[in-house]
């Protein structure tokens, strides 16, 4: 029996991607079209939304003026001025906030796709106080927009990478898992170049651009009900066995087995009868689910305070040192963008063949090298002009490293590690970490840069640096791994923990002793 064991193991173990594919479902029409779907309705619009203030800051800064103005026959204050536009920029991430720590609740309540159907709702109300702000001469209601887009970009942000690993073959479950990090990287660069001046950044335009925010949700709300349910929520948490096999059949091929499949979920799905429903307060005091949840939140909260965005707002100042001509430096820092997409499409091939651990860890290297030499040549450019080149170089170094590990794997990340009952209230909890990580970020920075300014880069250079220990240190490889195996990994198998989840064997052997 063992040596039966042993060489199942290694006939196991000498499986190749392919042939995975073939036991577990490939990329089928359904499946493409879903991604998609997901994607371009929601992970775009984030991305958007989060940069397309950056190129008509100043313009909009004009109609708030001028609407006070207006009103009080004044023109506004600087401080009062910059305190309405943190309140523009930072609402829409607290939009975020409670958007994504609820989005658990609406995941569970109406369904993967029916909470985002629901999400894109609020992205066309959004885009309808966009629209009216302006004629109106209340810019108020473009704060209040901020607000509302962030809550559907919030939604979204939960609710996609688990939709998609949920409906995902395991042995591409990483692979598009990233979609959304890509998407949201499509989306910042397609704001930087329809905020051109020359395109919608203008005068007279700038209400369009806000409103595009809207398009993609609003035509994919025509077409998610020809797509599938997730079919881990619709047996494990609807017990609807017939319609699970169904959107498997339609996810996997319809010539394709799912018994294996539905037989994993049957378990998980007993495992969780002997649970009370999964909340927040329950996420929090299950003891065994400490570990991985602090581990997902340091990760989701890393990818924020990791400088990303620090770098791209030192990238026009650094492309000018290395003697791009100012004419061209906002091209150049476009052309930044570009590479961030490039190589989270590069992050999507990588992720079934290194694995999220490498990336990680080598990710996070990089990027804490990258910054090192960067404050070097902050710090020295006047006496050796030429390491502005360096930073050039190392600008785009750190770029590359965070897109293909610490940009994507947390996102995810979440999906793979929890099961099905823990899961929605861990990727809220944990993704409403990010959103305030990013918020903290966006607030702190003016006051880092004046007190640090050419050392600015050193916290987060050391939060790099603590990520990549603690990746070493405890992140477990999850790569072609069945959600029990990862739950095994980290959850163990202490039955006398009465948070902990019931594992199978100890459900046979129940059903042993009542036979």
């Amino acid at each position: 029996m063992l040596k039966r064991s042993y060489q199942d193991g290694l006939e196991h173990s000498r499986l190749t991607l392919d042939e995975e594919g073939k036991k577990g479902g490939g990329l089928t029409w359904m499946l493409i079209f879903t991604c998609f779907l997901c994607v371009f309705g929601s992970s775009i619009v984030h991305g958007y939304s989060s940069g397309v203030l950056n190129a008509p800051e100043f313009t909009i800064q004009a109609f708030y003026n001028d609407t006070y103005i207006y009103r009080f026959k004044e023109p506004i204050q600087k401080s009062l001025l910059n305190f309405l536009w943190a309140f523009t920029v930072s609402f829409y991430l607290a939009g975020g906030m409670v958007g994504i720590f609820s989005a658990g609740y609406f995941a569970d309540k109406f369904g993967r796709r029916g909470a985002l159907q629901f999400s894109h709702i609020f992205a066309v109300l959004a885009a309808i106080f966009f629209g009216i702000a302006r004629p109106t001469g209340y810019f108020e209601l473009l704060i209040l927009g901020r607000i509302i887009i962030g809550f559907s970009t919030g939604m979204g942000s939960g609710i996609v990478p688990m939709y998609l690993t949920e409906s995902s073959p395991k042995h591409i479950r990483g692979s598009l898992g990233v979609l959304h990090q890509l998407g949201l990287t499509i989306g910042i660069l397609i704001s930087q170049i329809l905020g051109l001046e020359e395109l919608l950044g203008g005068d007279d335009l700038w209400p369009v651009l806000l409103i595009c925010s809207a398009v993609p949700g609003f035509i994919v709300s025509f077409f998610l009900p020809l797509i599938p349910e997730s079919p881990r929520y619709l047996l494990i948490k609807r017990k609807d066995e017939e319609r699970a096999k169904k959107a498997l059949k339609s996810f996997r091929g319809e010539d394709h087995d799912v018994k294996d499949d539905i037989q994993e979920m049957r378990e998980e799905q007993r495992q969780l009868e002997d649970e009370p429903p999964w909340t927040m307060k329950q996420l929090l005091k299950a003891k065994k689910l400490r570990f991985p949840l602090l581990l997902l939140c340091g990760l989701q909260a890393g990818q924020q305070l990791s400088g990303i965005n620090v770098v791209f707002y030192y990238s026009t100042g650094i492309f000018t040192q290395a003697g791009i001509p100012d004419g061209y430096v906002r091209y150049a820092t476009l052309g930044t963008g570009a590479i961030n997409v490039a190589m989270t499409i590069v992050a999507v091939f990588l992720m079934e063949k290194a694995g999220r651990r490498p990336l990680l860890l080598y990710g996070m290297i990089g990027m804490g090298i990258s910054a090192a030499i960067i404050t070097i040549g902050l710090n020295v450019q006047d006496v050796a002009p030429g390491i502005a080149y360096l930073s050039f170089v190392c600008t785009l170094t750190f770029v590359v490293s965070f897109a293909i590990g610490l940009g994507p794997i947390p996102l995810f990340l979440g999906g793979e590690l929890f099961k099905q009952g823990p899961r929605p209230p861990a990727m809220s909890f944990s993704g409403m970490l990010n959103w305030l990580a990013n918020f903290v970020v966006g607030l702190t920075f003016p006051f880092i840069l004046v007190g640090l300014k050419g050392y600015t880069f050193i916290p987060f250079m050391v939060v790099v640096v603590i990520g990549a220990v603690i990746t070493f240190k405890y992140v477990k490889e999850t790569k072609n791994k069945t959600y029990e195996e990862i739950a095994q990994m980290y959850y163990g198998r202490d039955d006398n923990d009465s948070d902990a989840n019931v594992t199978l064997e100890s459900i046979k052997l129940k059903e042993d002793n009542q036979a």
